[in-house]
């Protein structure tokens, strides 16, 4: 299979890349900035329509699929309520100028959109779960922009478009950046010489490896029905106290910790039932292995 990633030099990017090779797909990215992964990489800001030396260039290399994953993917960067300017210009101008792309290319490939959990809203410790049909309630700029990517995806349908939506929720791994928490708590348990502060330990998520995520983005491609949407996530609810007291125990020493906010929220967690039916059941990262792996990391 051969397969574009837009976004390839980015955490999930640069994870899905080798996973894809070694199923033995051929694969090329696009990247911004100055750091290609690989030198068959290609530069397109996505904020701005594919060149038409990019659209010859991808009409020559044929790709059966196109992941989507490009986008700010921070919410803290993309707007408290509705999506910032940048946000939209590229989660929502950006996934229109891929689907533009994959319109124009004879290969006809089908898009894996990474879309997000947060399009769902919130939830409850007595309803926590989160079904593909459930009533969308995007709240903040990071959600409504992925909200609105998928609308307008779905959208193209009519004029051609092949597009599974692929729902992550919370994923982390080896590589990720430290503005996210597991990453951060990673480097305040290591560097601990004393008391330490987080914002919650009350906090209930669904929280996978990045290295089972892009296996199911592959399977997706594979296998999801076009149109639809799938939830990837682990369909398991942790704490975040159950993230800390886990990193406390690799480290080999209790850590004290205090934390800002004291009552608890409740995040949504994957009802997999679809996931499962489309792709089949997954052998899973462990908790502690994916925590063990992202701490052995930092400063490494």
């Amino acid at each position: 299979m051969k397969a574009l990633i837009t976004g390839i030099n980015g955490f999930v990017g640069q994870h899905l890349a080798s996973h894809l090779r070694s199923c033995g797909d051929e694969v090329r990215g696009t990247f911004v900035g100055s750091q290609p992964s690989s030198a068959s990489d290609l530069k397109w800001e996505i904020s701005q329509p594919a060149t038409p030396t990019l659209i010859d260039t991808l009409k020559e290399f044929s790709p059966d699929v196109i992941y989507h994953l490009a986008a700010i993917s921070h919410p803290g960067s993309c707007g408290d309520d509705l999506p910032t300017e940048t946000c939209k210009a590229v989660n929502i101008l950006g996934t229109r100028h891929v689907a533009d792309l994959a319109l124009a290319l004879p290969s006809e490939p089908r898009i894996v959109f990474t879309s997000s959990s947060k399009v769902y809203g919130g939830r409850t410790a007595e309803q926590p779960w989160a079904k593909e049909d459930d009533p969308l309630q995007p709240k903040g700029g990071y959600a409504h922009s992925k909200w609105a990517a998928e609308n307008l995806l779905r959208d193209r349908i009519p004029q051609g478009l092949k597009v599974v939506i692929a729902r992550s929720f919370n994923h982390t791994g080896p590589g990720q950046s430290s503005i996210y928490l597991v990453p951060e708590w990673c480097q305040k348990v290591k560097d601990a010489a004393g008391p330490q502060a987080v914002r919650s330990l009350a906090t209930s998520l669904d929280l996978s490896d990045v290295r089972d995520v892009v296996r199911m983005y592959r399977l997706l491609a594979e296998k999801g029905a076009l149109g639809e949407a799938y939830n990837v996530g682990s369909g398991t609810a942790i704490t975040t106290a159950d993230i800390w007291n886990t990193l406390c125990d690799i480290r080999g020493q209790r850590i004290e910790v205090t934390a800002e906010k004291l009552e608890a929220t409740q995040q949504p967690i994957a009802d997999v039932t679809k996931l499962h039916e489309a792709i089949g059941p997954i052998k899973r990262i462990a908790l502690r292995q994916t925590l063990e792996d992202v701490y052995q990391g930092i400063n490494a």
